[in-house]
């Protein structure tokens, strides 16, 4: 889905943790009652929220693949819960104003089991407007940049292997680049 690569560019997120998210959003649409649309909204939101609390990239990834797992599951707790209060506080803010509680009962509603699949995309959907402006007032930063250089490459090895292999098209192109780059040896 072309909106999964624009969702990850726009928001700098990871484009395999953006679409595993998509995709278990997606797959869940008819119990969660939204459409493809709304499963690319979502992922905006959730990805958005994840840069404005200031992760690193590693920490967004893991903590978008701890939202997945729980999705999956039905209920976000546990682990999964425990990943998105340490490595995504905005989320878990986004979350809370989206049930209308303080961030604080998030962990008492996650212990009951009371934080569904379903809960967490209304709660979402709900936020996406408040995320959005938010969103637009963080700075870009080297991390995004270079999230956003390895999806732009990755979609583009996608397209010009045609569904090939596509290390086996573009690498023997890569390498001469690569030559000059060498640093000289010192003597």
């Amino acid at each position: 889905v072309q909106g999964v690569g624009d969702v990850a560019k726009a928001t700098y997120g990871n484009l395999d943790a953006t679409a595993a998210l998509f995709g278990r959003l997606a797959a869940s649409g008819k119990e969660l009652n939204i459409t493809n649309n709304d499963a690319l909204a979502i992922t905006k939101t959730i990805n958005q929220s994840i840069q404005i609390g200031g992760a690193s990239a590693q920490a967004s990834e893991a903590s978008v693949r701890q939202l997945v797992q729980a999705l999956q599951s039905g209920t976000l707790r546990g682990d999964e819960f425990n990943s998105i209060m340490e490595q995504a506080p905005r989320l878990a803010k986004a979350l809370a104003d989206g049930l209308g509680v303080p961030v604080g009962a998030l962990r008492g509603l996650a212990e009951q089991g009371q934080i569904t699949s379903a809960k967490v995309v209304a709660a979402l959907k709900g936020q996406s407007d408040e995320i959005n402006k938010e969103f637009a007032t963080i700075p870009p930063n080297k991390g995004r940049a270079m999230e956003n250089l390895n999806t732009q490459w990755t979609l583009l090895l996608g397209k010009l292997s045609g569904g090939a292999q596509p290390s086996s098209v573009v690498a023997p192109r890569i390498n001469p680049l690569a030559v000059p780059l060498d640093p000289p040896a010192r003597a």
